[in-house]
């Protein structure tokens, strides 16, 4: 009877965790919503959705269950990280795991931890482990050094942190939002460790959400630092961070509705409700 239920329970997992952002075009048809065998409405894993990871300036692909990233090793960081996120994504129930570590996956070898010891900055996570608490293994998974960047603690922990919970609060009022956040690489302002991890100057995070079929995008560009302002003073658009990083985000999307959603940097279009 055990065994019956834990199945039953199984199964009603993996449908609650489904999007119904079926009818979102790619170009090119590079898939077909309606033919592929790829169920592409599963929230997690993101493994059937990498046509929307960005171009990647460090030919360094990182490709995990429940992440995506484009690795710098210069920088000893990724340059971008890419995830998924619906509301069935955050689960209070799954035990932050704090098990930072170096990633096997990344062949030119990670950042340690050791590289953040006395150093004054915090390991600060790009796909946050809030949106990586689906499971034990999801947010296990946000502890790689491939998702971590030096963060100033007054920042990490204020302003980042602030639009890390509005990405969440975003969740619950669209079928799901595709994320591609990182560092800004340029100019950095410190570094660390023996491996010299590179301090970067502000950070990005990108959002294209969909909502019955429809596409809506907004970024944000934030200084490394503390800063009491509101989080949507530091909105812009997709296409604003693209100039300022040289990379091209979710270019995989139909082009009319990439060209709408990256040119919008209205705060109040992106709330509004379809």
């Amino acid at each position: 009877m055990k065994k019956i239920l834990f199945f039953f329970f199984i199964v009603i997992q993996f449908i609650n965790c489904t999007s119904k952002s079926a009818n979102a075009k790619l170009r090119n048809g590079i898939i077909n919503h309606e033919k592929s065998t790829d169920n592409l409405d599963v929230i997690l894993p993101i493994s059937n959705n990498f046509f929307y990871y960005p171009t990647s300036k460090s030919n360094q692909i990182i490709r995990h269950k429940y992440f995506m990233a484009s690795y710098s090793e210069k920088d000893e960081q990724a340059e971008w990280v890419f995830y998924k996120v619906s509301i069935n994504n955050y689960n209070s129930k799954v035990i932050r795991t704090n098990d930072y570590r170096e990633d096997p996956s990344v062949k030119t070898k990670s950042a340690s931890p050791d590289d953040y010891k006395g150093s004054g900055y915090d390991m600060g996570h790009l796909a946050p482990a809030q949106a990586m608490s689906f499971s034990f293994d999801s947010m296990s998974e946000s502890f790689f050094l491939s998702n971590i960047s030096p963060q100033k603690a007054a920042f990490n922990r204020g302003i980042w942190k602030s639009l890390e919970g509005k990405v969440e609060y975003w969740s619950s009022f669209n079928d799901s939002i595709y994320v591609v956040t990182g560092p800004i690489l340029d100019n950095p302002i410190d570094q660390i460790g023996t491996n010299k991890v590179n301090v970067p100057r502000a950070f990005f995070k990108t959002l294209i959400s969909f909502k019955n079929g429809n596409a809506k995008g907004i970024a944000f560009m934030i200084p490394n630092e503390k800063s009491d302002k509101s989080i949507y003073s530091f909105a812009t658009s997709i296409d604003e961070v693209e100039k300022i990083t040289g990379i091209n985000f979710y270019f995989e999307l139909d082009k009319s509705a990439q060209d709408k959603a990256e040119a919008n940097y209205d705060i109040k279009k992106w709330i509004l409700i379809n």
